[in-house]
């Protein structure tokens, strides 16, 4: 699982680090930089959630100080030390784009429920931002229009704004398996535990979910076993959205939290116009596919053709790898097709493929692919699904 780091730069670091003790900051990394050039190089190699910084020399302003931090790490939150209340450092820190400031005399009260605010509730989604920045913030949404690549990008990026300690984009399955097809996971130290995790939750999740941002105990979803402890570790709370994308299509969002973030990060201005980048990107990518699936559309039964059972199964057994799901293939022909054309004609013989490929279909999900692989001959891939599942869709099929 993925660390969040914390960079102290200052002349006497020790001291602020100090300050924090053995705290409840477990499984934070924390850099400790007492030089200027150093910690630039930190900076310009790493990505931080917080930076805790005091100024190095007398005569450096607080406004250039900051504006010096923030050139190399625009988007982290600066917590700005300063020796005393008043003044202009007070106001060159603000201007310089500080998110808070601190004084000395407060230091050892303050100092680390403001770490907490940021590295776990998502108080970094309060920094106001022009609309040139809320845009460059979501770029990488905006122009991603590959499905897989687009839900890792998003799950990471709430991951990130967030606090979160894991995240999974899903969306849900009716019938077979876990019911719910993920799409990407951020965080887990074992990508099969995401599928674990939607089994124990994702019912309570969905019905929960709504187009606004939502956070709820995890006990009011499902009350918690040793092994659910043991699976969350110190977060109980989830964050969830729903991006209804069409009828009777939407992908969802759960994170895990240590803490509740407020009613002001939820409603912030960045949280809300990224979820709407997100959502736009999320459609535009699936009519994406669409459009690319109609090249695979077989012109007779307007099922799959030969061609995407290459690409439906290579996806296959990558996701089955990864998040160590099942999905089985059935490869199946008519009977006494040959006779049909020979008796009655081919004309007769196509409406037959037509209508056993439309039955087909019938038999099974949303999810799930048929492809005519040439001929009388058709090729099922049926996703979450064991081979004794799978035998009892051939069945219903051959019995219809």
């Amino acid at each position: 699982m993925a660390k969040q780091r914390v960079l102290i730069l200052s002349p006497d670091p020790e001291q602020i680090h100090g300050t924090l003790g053995n705290t409840s900051l477990s499984g934070i990394h924390i850099t400790v930089h007492a030089d200027w050039g150093k910690g630039v190089a930190a900076l310009s190699k790493e990505n931080f959630s917080v930076i805790v910084a005091r100024q190095f020399q007398q005569n450096q302003t607080a406004e250039g100080f900051v504006q010096d931090i923030l050139s190399l790490a625009p988007k982290t939150p600066l917590v700005l030390i300063l020796p005393k209340k008043g003044g202009p450092s007070v106001l060159g820190g603000i201007r310089g784009g500080a998110s808070e400031i601190i004084f000395e005399e407060n230091l050892e009260q303050e100092l680390l429920q403001t770490l907490k605010k940021y590295l776990f509730l998502g108080h970094g989604l309060l920094r106001k931002m022009s609309l040139d920045e809320l845009f460059d913030y979501c770029f990488p949404v905006i122009t991603t229009t590959d499905m897989d690549l687009l839900g890792y990008t998003v799950i990471e990026m709430f991951k990130e704004s967030l606090g979160a300690s894991f995240g999974i984009l899903f969306r849900e399955q009716e019938g077979r398996g876990t019911g719910y097809s993920i799409l990407a996971t951020a965080g887990f130290p074992d990508d099969s535990m995401a599928g674990v995790f939607l089994l124990r939750y994702g019912a309570g999740i969905t019905k929960l979910s709504s187009p606004t941002p939502a956070v709820f105990p995890t006990e009011s979803v499902e009350s918690l076993s040793a092994e659910d402890e043991k699976m969350l570790g110190e977060n109980r709370t989830f964050f969830s959205l729903r991006f209804d994308l069409s009828p009777g299509s939407s992908i969802f969002a759960v994170l895990a939290l240590r803490g509740a973030p407020a009613p002001d990060v939820l409603g912030s201005t960045l949280l809300n116009f990224f979820y709407r980048q997100v959502r736009f990107a999320l459609l535009n990518a699936e009519r994406g596919m669409q459009t690319q699936n109609l090249i695979y559309i077989d012109d007779l039964t307007k099922l799959y053709n030969s061609r995407y059972l290459n690409v439906v199964l290579d996806r296959e057994l990558k996701r089955s790898e990864r998040y160590r799901n099942f999905f089985s293939v059935l490869f199946m022909d008519l009977d006494f097709f040959k006779r049909v054309n020979d008796t009655h004609g081919h004309l007769t013989g196509t409406r037959v493929l037509v209508e056993a490929g439309s039955v087909i279909r019938s038999c099974v999900r949303e999810t799930d692919s048929v492809v005519r692989y040439g001929g009388d001959e058709f090729v099922v891939l049926l996703v979450e699904t064991k081979a004794d599942e799978a035998i009892m869709v051939a069945e219903r099929m051959r019995n219809m």
